[in-house]
């Protein structure tokens, strides 16, 4: 009996501890982690067309731009009788049906006396020049007495423009109508001179869509269209493979001061120079480093001058060759997108001040700036193409 009491209070005692373990407190957790601050989010990108491509998509722009493309003749007075004869030849396209107006290149209308504007229906009309703009090779002109049925096409935003987007090119390439070529985007800001012209001056330099769809002399002035058959762009160079257009917003915005004043009205200052880079440091058969050394300055920023125009503000400076601008108009200049930047904010007649560095002393300046179209028009003669073709 004693035995079974026994048996019976042990197993009532391990109740019992089992018990206060089962109820005994669970540990605290750790205290969290303070969070760090968030990360600043990067810009959106420009929306990304994913729309399926097929066969269809490029049939289908064709067919719905065609009309609204057109072939320009530039016709130049030849001959003892006075004959016209072709002498640039290139394309366009029409952006409002009611006025008669078509975008082209200014190259290809330069130094015209006849400009004949031809649909793709065969019909021809003469044309004039509203204005054009030797910098960004872009020219405005009208249809004389337009008929009521042109057909304009739809201008689209460059500014969202994605390297690697599929693009359709249009134009009559080396005299062949109303052909079509496709290709991407292959890269956006490209700074190139075209056409071998040399110019006087750095301040204002245009800056392209590098395409692979094929662009051959009387493609210039023709549309660069995207998916959804809209304007992005003038295409006005190419060769060996690819070519380059004029993005539409700069096109318009050019286009719009045409017609408001007949010519891009721009200051000029006449200056020539270079960024710090390679390329610079090549010309000098040196590094860039040693380059910023020997001109005693703190960092590769400013712009490296080498000449200025002749009759130019710039010369009346007396900037000699080394020379290191730093400053304009208020502003620091750290490469010559920031000169350019500068520039096209300002009028001929202003005068703007200068800081430069000459031989590791800081030299300052004062010039009135001039109107650009004016000054090259004084130093420099007109270009006529030579050949029958727009290039």
């Amino acid at each position: 009996m004693k035995r079974v009491v026994i048996i019976i209070l042990v197993l009532a005692g391990l109740l019992v501890i089992s018990d206060i373990y089962a109820q005994a407190p669970k540990p605290s957790p750790s205290p969290p982690k303070p969070s760090s601050p968030p990360k600043p989010s990067a810009p959106s990108p420009a929306p990304v067309d994913t729309s399926p491509l097929t066969r269809g998509s490029f049939i289908s722009i064709a067919q719905k731009v065609t009309s609204g493309v057109v072939n320009v003749f530039n016709l130049v007075e030849m001959g003892a009788f006075g004959t016209l004869r072709k002498r640039g030849l290139g394309s366009g396209f029409i952006i409002d049906a009611k006025k008669g107006i078509v975008l082209t290149n200014n190259h290809i209308v330069r130094g015209a006396k006849l400009i004949v504007i031809t649909l793709n229906d065969k019909r021809s009309f003469k044309a004039k020049i509203i204005g054009t703009d030797p910098i960004y090779d872009i020219a405005v002109l009208e249809i004389e007495k337009p008929p009521t049925d042109l057909k304009q096409l739809t201008l689209g935003n460059s500014a969202k423009v994605n390297v690697g987007e599929w693009v359709i090119a249009m134009g009559q390439p080396r005299g062949m109508e109303y052909t079509v070529t496709a290709g991407i985007i292959s890269a956006l800001g490209r700074e190139i001179k075209i056409g071998g012209k040399e110019r006087q001056t750095i301040e204002y330099l245009e800056t392209y869509m590098q395409i692979d769809a094929l662009i051959n002399p009387g493609n210039s002035g023709g549309p660069l269209f995207n998916l959804n058959g809209e304007v992005i762009g003038i295409n006005t160079a190419g060769g060996m493979g690819y070519g380059f257009s004029i993005p539409i917003n700069a096109v318009i915005e050019i286009k719009d001061k045409i017609m408001k004043d007949g010519k891009v009205i721009r200051a000029y200052l006449g200056l020539n120079g270079s960024d710090f880079d390679d390329f610079l440091a090549y010309t000098y058969s040196t590094t860039i480093e040693e380059l910023v050394k020997q001109l005693g300055l703190k960092e590769p920023k400013g712009i490296f001058i080498q000449g200025a125009a002749e009759d130019s503000p710039a010369e009346s400076v007396g900037f000699l060759e080394g020379d290191v601008l730093i400053e304009f108009d208020g502003k620091k200049i750290g490469a010559i997108k920031d000169l350019r930047a500068a520039m096209e904010k300002l009028k001929p007649d202003q005068e703007v001040k200068l800081k430069y560095i000459r031989k590791e002393k800081e030299e300052t300046a004062t010039v009135k700036l001039v109107d650009m179209d004016t000054a090259l028009k004084k130093g420099q003669k007109p270009q006529v193409p030579e050949k029958d073709e727009d290039e």
